[in-house]
């Protein structure tokens, strides 16, 4: 009898200490449980088809001047809601947040304008590859370049990433280009501007990384649309 009473404090401390290390552990498994995160993939545009001039289109009654223009994009896996942005020379002029995927959106005619679509949801978002097009109707001016179509191949055995680019604008304007590509951590690869060749030399990048090309497009009036393309390298 006296054996047993001595083995009950032994047996409460190894029971405490059994308690003690489940709950200092509890919130360790918690934490490395609230780090996954599911992100929504990238939408890509449809309608307006990019660097043409949209035929998918309304008249606006009693405004000869404006037209309401069709959007639609790819459905993104995990995705709850879009958004919309449209700029027309790097500045943003239009939004809207839906939960479809396609919308309308009422823009001056004759211009040339930029789009992205903003995939979301509760674990954060995912920005859309740069889109353009020209609205119907007699341009406003000078027409403004189309955003420049990103072309990208990845070299597995150098490790290396070529970038080169289409370039295109509705009047026939000679153009130039800017061109930056940066990492994750905002570390800049390139910065090179005035170019009138649309292609860069192959450039040393890491497996893992996701990194962002922008390219500002400019014609020798002025007028300027930038194109931004974001990549993971897997």
């Amino acid at each position: 009898m006296k054996r047993l009473i001595q083995l009950r404090p032994l047996v409460m401390v190894l029971f405490l200490a059994i308690i003690s290390a489940c709950s200092k552990s509890a919130p360790a498994l918690k934490a490395s449980v609230e780090e996954v995160l599911i992100m929504p993939d990238k939408a890509i545009g449809i309608l307006p088809a990019n660097a043409e001039t949209c035929s998918d289109f309304k008249e606006l009654p009693g405004d000869n001047n404006k037209a309401t223009i069709y959007f639609s994009w790819s459905t993104a896996e995990n995705a709850l809601s879009y958004l919309v942005q449209v700029f027309e020379g790097g500045k943003e002029i239009n939004n809207i947040t839906v939960t479809t995927a396609e919308t309308e959106l009422t823009l001056e005619k004759g211009k040339s304008y930029t789009w992205t679509v903003t995939a979301k949801n509760n674990d954060g978002e995912t920005v859309s590859s740069t889109f353009s097009f020209t609205t119907p109707g007699p341009p406003i001016g000078n027409y403004a370049p189309y955003a420049a179509q990103i072309i990208t191949d990845y070299n597995v055995s150098d490790s290396e990433l070529s970038i080169s680019w289409i370039g295109s604008d509705e009047d026939g304007d000679t153009l130039t280009y800017d061109v930056k590509v940066t990492d994750a951590d905002g570390n800049e690869l390139v910065d090179q501007t005035n170019l009138s060749a649309t292609s860069l030399d192959p450039i040393s990048i890491s497996t893992g990384k996701t990194y962002t090309i922008q390219i500002t497009t400019r014609d020798n009036l002025g007028n300027f649309s930038i194109a931004t393309h974001t990549e993971k390298i897997e």
